[in-house]
């Protein structure tokens, strides 16, 4: 299972607008309210950001609207061989962006830590997270755990390399392409740049030797 550049879709940026005066984002259209309560949780003291984001994310994506907003999703644009992170909503003050990505089966993101704090949610599908311990004196970092996050579940960290990890869709060619709604805080146009930080030094993991 490999990984690739994600795709950005050009044409969901302008779905994304910067400023108040501009048309609602897409978020807003599926989420009405969801911007405002991730707003509110960007006030609070900044070690709890990351964990305000989560619980915003997890009231306004009740159990009946998920299946809708994933449907929505699944029908935008998106690349047909690597994953696709479509910008939802850009915080008109550069607090943070949402984005949705949409995973095909076997593809996963490379082993990254984050610039920035971020929280995810599951919307449809599982996505097999493993998370990575970081080795300073050594220079590398090595697989401890991997989990299967199945519709639902969400989680967030901090910037640093105290969260590691890489995330993907290990079904099968034929399987449904997962889903899945992040928030970073950084401004939507530095979203493709700054978010991931790619560790080139770690240790791959044994196919034959799951990590428990």
């Amino acid at each position: 299972m490999a990984h690739t550049q994600p795709a950005i879709s050009p044409a969901l940026r302008a779905q994304a607008p910067r400023y108040a005066r501009q048309t609602e984002s897409r978020l807003d259209q599926l989420l009405p309210g969801c911007a405002d309560l991730l707003a509110q949780a960007c006030q609070e003291s900044p070690d709890l950001v990351p964990y305000r984001i989560r619980q915003a994310l997890n009231r306004s994506l009740t159990l009946s609207l998920v299946p809708v907003v994933s449907t929505a999703l699944l029908n935008l644009p998106r690349a047909e061989y690597t994953y696709t992170r479509q910008i939802l909503h850009a915080d008109p003050k550069g607090r943070f962006t949402v984005v949705a990505i949409i995973w095909p089966a076997g593809q996963f993101s490379p082993v990254h830590s984050h610039y920035t704090w971020c929280a995810y949610r599951v919307l449809s599908g599982v996505l097999t997270e493993t998370h990575y311990a970081w080795d300073a004196a050594a220079g590398h970092a090595y697989p401890f755990n991997s989990i299967a996050r199945i519709s639902g579940q969400s989680a967030c960290g901090h910037a640093g390399l105290e969260m590691i990890h890489r995330l993907g869709n290990a079904a099968h060619d034929d399987a449904e392409p997962a889903v899945s709604l992040h928030v970073y805080g950084i401004d939507s146009e530095r979203v493709a740049s700054h978010v991931n930080r790619v560790l080139t030094s770690v240790q791959r993991l044994d196919p034959d030797k799951p990590v428990k």
